[in-house]
């Protein structure tokens, strides 16, 4: 007991160590009363915790008149407390992270300072994703996880609707990686990336005042171009279905190879490979390659490699038993994903966020495309790593706490940064802390 407490004093130094004025305490958030005990203390609370916590602390925080910063999206339990927040003048500012956050904040001043020239807003597009920088993205998916896959995975699934040119477009969750479309931005032509459309774009409209005069309203995941054809063919084949699998529940624990045989109905007896240059070749590889078209999951077999390739960089081909805690084949994927698919020391991630705005005007003048982008990498500082993802959303929270204490937040209530009182100054001090936002105009 004694070395677990010595364990946790030197996790939370280590936490504050280098940050001024900083104290570190641990603390369980459903014991109401240490929540209490803490937040008493403080102006401003700040949290990063999982979205599913984020009410409970708002109601202490509207119990004890505390305001309140979270990048999390505001749900349905939030927006419950909309009247309470008010009545106590405490002001609960959600989404102030980066997707979302920074992009609502660029939208709205893209938006605010079109309609302040009499525009009207005719399409509006934005891409945002967290990507390994290219140097990491060293992989068949081009992709890496900082945390873990499940999430991700899942976002995969989730259906999503979109305005174009004044259709409603509805994807469903099972098509959304068949979906994705190539995308080049010609001030950065080195990144070939690919977008899919992200959950209800639709609301965006709502919430930017736009839905009545945008015939476009698209809301996307950038990834780089590839991910999404190989991951809608491991979904395919089955690598994503959550439900307990049949061999997965016998004490004999079966080899990666004999899974993957029998969600591809391989012979489990076809003849074994040979190593050309330190590389497998034939048998079974041809056996996948050959199913793999049979089944219909390719159509071509360049396509075929490319899944053989990824299949082997996760190991899902390996002739070693599957542990005891995955019972299906998402737990299977996402536990190699997790191992084979995590940053290396010193490898650097990336976030890349990019708006577009057409805006016509009244009186003749030709349309604008007013366009914004923020590209930023993860960086070491003092031998201290900070990611990309981590810079852009810790500092957006930290600038609404800044602004909360300074009193230049006036709106109370369940919040988010779409008003100019809080998306200018935090913009302006974002582009002092060294991220920076590229706007320029097209016409």
């Amino acid at each position: 007991m004694l070395l677990w407490h010595l364990c946790i004093k030197k996790m939370q130094k280590r936490t504050v160590d280098g940050i001024k004025n900083a104290t570190a305490a641990q603390l369980d958030v459903s014991d109401t009363e240490s929540l209490s005990n803490l937040v008493s203390q403080v102006d401003v609370v700040v949290s990063l915790l999982p979205a599913s916590f984020h009410a409970a602390i708002a109601r202490v925080c509207i119990e004890l008149k505390k305001h309140l910063v979270t990048a999390s999206y505001v749900d349905d339990s939030m927006s419950k407390l909309e009247q309470a927040a008010q009545g106590a003048g405490v002001t609960i500012l959600c989404e102030m992270g980066l997707d979302p956050g920074i992009d609502h904040m660029l939208s709205m001043k893209m938006i605010d300072e079109a309609h302040a020239l009499n525009g009207k807003i005719k399409a509006f597009t934005s891409f945002c994703g967290g990507l390994p920088s290219p140097a990491a993205a060293n992989n068949p998916l081009a992709y890496k996880f900082s945390w873990s896959p499940a999430g991700a995975i899942r976002a995969g699934r989730n259906p999503a609707v979109y305005k174009f040119l004044g259709e409603i477009i509805d994807v469903d969750g099972s098509k959304l990686y068949e979906s994705a479309k190539r995308l080049r931005l010609p001030e950065l032509p080195a990144f070939a990336l690919e977008h899919l459309p992200n959950r209800n774009s639709l609301m965006y409209g709502d919430l930017y005042g736009i839905s009545k005069e945008a015939s476009t309203v698209y809301r996307s995941t950038l990834r780089y171009e590839g991910f999404s054809e190989i991951m809608a063919i491991l979904a395919k084949i089955g690598f994503f279905d959550a439900e307990n699998h049949p061999l997965l529940q016998e004490t004999d624990r079966p080899t990666y190879r004999i899974f993957l045989n029998d969600l591809l109905d391989v012979n489990n007896v076809s003849t074994s490979n040979t190593k050309v240059n330190g590389e497998e070749t034939g048998g079974h590889d041809d056996e996948l390659i050959s199913r793999l078209m049979m089944l219909g999951h390719c159509k071509e077999k360049e396509l075929a490699v490319k899944i053989l390739k990824t299949i082997k960089f996760l190991g899902l081909h390996e002739e070693t038993q599957i542990p005891k805690d995955c019972s299906s084949a998402f737990t299977v994927i996402c536990q190699r994903m997790e191992q084979r698919m995590a940053y290396g020391h010193n490898e650097q991630d990336m976030v890349l966020l990019h708006h577009e705005v057409e805006v016509e005007y009244p009186d003749g003048r030709p349309t604008e495309k007013h366009q914004a982008t923020l590209l930023e990498f993860g960086k070491t500082e003092n031998g201290r790593p900070t990611t990309a993802m981590a810079l852009t959303v810790g500092v957006p929270a930290a600038i609404g706490a800044l602004l909360l204490l300074q009193n230049k937040v006036q709106r109370k209530g369940v919040i988010r940064p779409l008003e100019p009182e809080i998306y200018i100054p935090a913009l302006e001090i974002l582009e002092a802390s060294g991220i920076k936002l590229i706007e320029r105009v097209e016409t």
